[in-house]
């Protein structure tokens, strides 16, 4: 990427450290892209920008998914394996890594972000039919089954008509197995 490309890209995003706020990261990138694949998974390319480099990654939430709180009661059926993925888009999304690991202020070494990473997701409001449409909010479940030991937990809200995606943190206690997570 030239100069001039680098600096037209930049016009268009925006830094992903939203605040920090009680303890708290929570980060906003921008969606740049947005389709549907063959089996109707909505899927994003989300970018921002860290310092002067862009970061970002693809995300993919379910078509089928259902809001998880029918008249005030969790309906434990409405937890979704695979409800929302992440994918790696190469040096972007390693950078996403870096500069995740400099906001959670964690002294570690990071590696390439894994191609994949699968959540169990449960949608806290929000009608996902509506994704176009309206903000749909989520919580998502990192290595659930234990089997990595990265256990974690964050929100994932999108924003789709105003070309939004929020990471917010559940517990900062979660840091360090989201990132290995990421990269492991």
């Amino acid at each position: 990427m030239g100069l001039i490309d680098f600096l037209k890209g930049q016009n268009k995003l925006s830094q992903i450290n939203a605040s920090d706020e009680d303890g708290f990261v929570d980060l906003k990138l921008t969606i740049t892209e947005y389709w549907q694949d063959q089996n109707k998974n909505h899927i994003c390319k989300v970018s921002g920008l860290w310092k002067n480099e862009i970061v970002g990654f693809e995300i993919a939430f379910r078509p089928d998914m259902k809001t998880g709180i029918v008249d005030d009661v969790v309906d434990k059926s409405r937890f979704y394996k695979e409800g929302i993925n992440i994918y790696s888009i190469g040096e972007p999304s390693d950078k996403f890594v870096k500069a995740l690991i400099e906001l959670y202020k964690l002294s570690c070494n990071y590696g390439k972000m894994n191609r994949k990473v699968c959540t169990t997701t449960f949608v806290l409001g929000g009608n996902p039919d509506n994704i176009k449409t309206e903000y749909i909010k989520t919580k998502v479940f990192f290595d659930d089954t234990e089997e990595k030991g990265f256990y974690s937990e964050l929100f994932i809200n999108i924003d789709l008509k105003n070309k939004v995606l929020e990471l917010r943190e559940k517990d900062p206690e979660y840091r360090l197995n989201i990132i290995n997570i990421l990269t492991k």
